[in-house]
């Protein structure tokens, strides 16, 4: 299960001609300055298996209020030069401060796959119970299965964007499921029950991405 009530979430590329100078920021800088922010509980890197984006980032915070407080604005918006450095170099962000909706599991997983989508207008609720009370609690039943998670961006949370990010185009996902699982194989099978999203009212193009651990820093 997820830590928090809510996350931030985000794919986004570096070339890898940048990597070394994003590592040193992301892991030394980045990751650990606002896992030490009040509300923030744990953040995740993952890295590319087979995905549109490079890099997947999450991290897990107490609600949605804890990113939009004071405290982590006042750091979003003071920059560090390590940071005016680095961030240029991260590039094609999708991104979304979110509620979670629904989290089962027992525990992290070295290997994840989320899917990124949309909702048909009027079908939302149609496909919130789906996911709900029938996807997630089939994809968890399966033993190399850690963990499954529904979230929903707060659209307007999402709209805020800080001084250290200003000047890169991101865009923001709505409905995000994440399912995490001891090996590749296991969460890409899982996957195969959220098949169905289309017919119980997803909208658009369903992308689906899938990554490994890198670095988990914890509170």
């Amino acid at each position: 299960m997820l830590a928090g009530n809510a996350v931030m979430i985000n794919w986004s590329d570096v070339a890898p001609e940048h990597r070394h100078a994003y590592y040193e920021w992301h892991c030394r800088e980045h990751m650990v300055g606002r896992v030490a922010l009040p509300g923030f509980i744990r953040g995740r890197r993952y890295i590319a298996a087979k995905a549109s984006r490079d890099f997947l980032v999450c991290y897990e915070v107490e609600d949605i209020g804890v990113l939009t407080s004071k405290a982590y604005l006042d750091k979003a918006n003071a920059p560090s030069a390590l940071t005016r450095r680095t961030t240029p170099f991260v590039k094609n962000s999708s991104r979304a401060l979110a509620r979670v909706k629904h989290t089962l599991g027992i525990g992290t997983g070295g290997c994840a796959l989320t899917l990124r989508f949309d909702a048909a207008p009027g079908e939302e609720s149609r496909l919130e119970r789906h996911i709900i009370d029938e996807a997630l609690p089939r994809v968890v039943e399966i033993p190399e299965i850690t963990g499954a998670h529904f979230l929903l961006a707060d659209m307007e949370a999402s709209a805020i964007v800080p001084v250290e990010r200003q000047g890169r185009p991101t865009t923001v996902p709505r409905w995000i499921v994440v399912i995490e699982g001891v090996t590749l194989d296991a969460v890409n099978g899982a996957s195969g029950y959220l098949d169905a999203l289309a017919k119980h009212g997803a909208a658009g193009e369903i992308v689906r991405d899938t990554y490994t651990l890198q670095i988990m820093v914890a509170k």
